[in-house]
């Protein structure tokens, strides 16, 4: 076994579970952007930071910070919301991003144009959604993919739920999201105060649950 891990593991090791320096550059109003390690390190979180392209020539003639901003992707297993969800999740991207929502090819749904200063209220507004974004992004498992159609038999429907378990299983186990994002109430705790992913992978997991697709049309033999 050796001793060497990527740049991204070690960050996690150093973070002390996840938490690093985000609560901290936070409250930064200085910049709109956060330091380098925590650049990384709130992808596991959910989101990435962003600049916005289009504006970095005129900002860079004024020598202006660039426009910074984040992206947020929800966790969502299985690929399944309620109307409600869904709603919500709109009502957050008027609010508090740039007024759209983006589907990915991974089932889930992505946020983009929030503001460092937006950032704790739109996480309130998903987590009053009953969704959340805790390890929607980086080297980890990020979603975990299944037939989106839960009604269409039981069997889809039990596979709808163990896509669910899976994803619960592999979540990272640490409070700092609910302490950071949420303003939660610091749970203290030792080594198994966190799950989080192994040493070795280094990049992104998906996993999907399949059914063999069952068609709707028959072919009839010519008479």
């Amino acid at each position: 076994m050796t001793d060497d891990v990527s740049r991204n593991e070690r960050i996690k090791e150093a973070s002390h579970y996840l938490r690093g320096t985000l609560a901290e550059g936070l409250g930064d109003e200085i910049t709109g952007a956060i330091v380098e390690g925590d650049q990384q390190l709130v992808k596991f979180h959910g989101m990435y930071l962003q600049d916005d392209r289009d504006l970095r020539p005129e900002r860079t003639r004024k020598k202006m910070e660039k426009a910074f901003a984040f992206m947020i992707r929800v966790r969502v297993p299985g690929g399944v919301l309620s109307a409600q969800q869904w709603l919500a999740l709109d009502e957050v991207a008027r609010t508090y991003a740039n007024g759209t929502m983006r589907l990915t090819t991974r089932q889930t749904v992505q946020l983009h144009g929030i503001i460092k200063s937006n950032l704790k209220a739109t996480m309130r507004a998903i987590d009053a959604a009953l969704l959340n974004s805790i390890a929607a992004c980086g080297d980890v498992n990020r979603n975990v993919m299944c037939n989106v159609n839960p009604e269409q038999s039981s069997a889809h429907a039990a596979a709808l739920d163990l896509a669910r378990a899976i994803s619960d299983h592999l979540t990272p186990r640490t409070p700092a999201y609910r302490e950071i994002w949420l303003d939660g109430e610091r749970i203290a705790g030792g080594e198994d105060e966190a799950q989080i992913q192994d040493r070795g992978g280094g990049a992104a997991v998906k996993r999907r649950r399949c059914l063999r697709p069952r068609s709707r049309f028959h072919r009839h033999p010519r008479r």
